[in-house]
């Protein structure tokens, strides 16, 4: 009888074991990618960390020139760095006004359009919190509009505006509409 014992314990043993085991090998496995709207998150707020405080200080002082000149400089840093953005990006100032802008050719005069009519971009300066928006342009291509306020001391300064194809965010995420309307930004 003693033996039955020593054998179920055993066994019991030997089962617990493989059990731990395996859970051990989970863990380590590679996890699976998360939705398509984290990947499109952590774009984002990468893309804000590294120009929202390099054109502060030109979009305080409302300055085209010197926003120029640090957004080429930022997208140039990032292109070497291997880490292009793959989006327009456009800069604004407290009015809705073009300081600046990456999706022209560098060199080429920046033309200081008016966006103040836009209701995302007077909402993004009014609650100084990031907007989203599906935009189309004359040729039926949609956009992805993301607009992030530049906050000093409390007061809106300008915008930052990411504007993504649609298109190449399906391709490259699998992102869909309704995932991009869904993906909270304000983190």
């Amino acid at each position: 009888m003693h033996d039955a014992t020593s054998g179920r314990l055993a066994g019991t043993a030997m089962g617990v074991a493989l059990l731990f085991c395996m859970s051990l090998l989970a863990g380590c496995a590679p996890s699976s990618p998360g939705p398509p709207g984290d990947a499109f998150r952590k774009e984002v707020l990468a893309a804000r960390e590294s120009l929202a405080p390099s054109v502060m200080d030109a979009v305080a002082s409302r300055d085209p020139r010197a926003a120029r000149k640090t957004l080429e400089q930022q997208c140039a840093l990032s292109r070497e760095a291997g880490r292009p953005f793959f989006c327009g990006i456009t800069v604004l100032d407290h009015h809705g006004i073009t300081l600046a802008s990456a999706t022209i050719s560098p060199g080429e005069p920046i033309k200081r359009l008016d966006y103040s009519r836009y209701e995302i971009v007077m909402k993004a300066l009014k609650e100084r919190k990031i907007v989203k928006a599906k935009l189309y342009l004359q040729d039926r291509t949609t956009l992805y509009v993301v607009v992030i306020p530049l906050v000093r001391q409390g007061e809106a300064q300008g915008l930052l505006v990411l504007a993504f194809d649609a298109a190449d965010l399906r391709d490259r995420f699998g992102l869909t509409e309704e995932e991009f309307l869904r993906v909270d930004l304000d983190g």
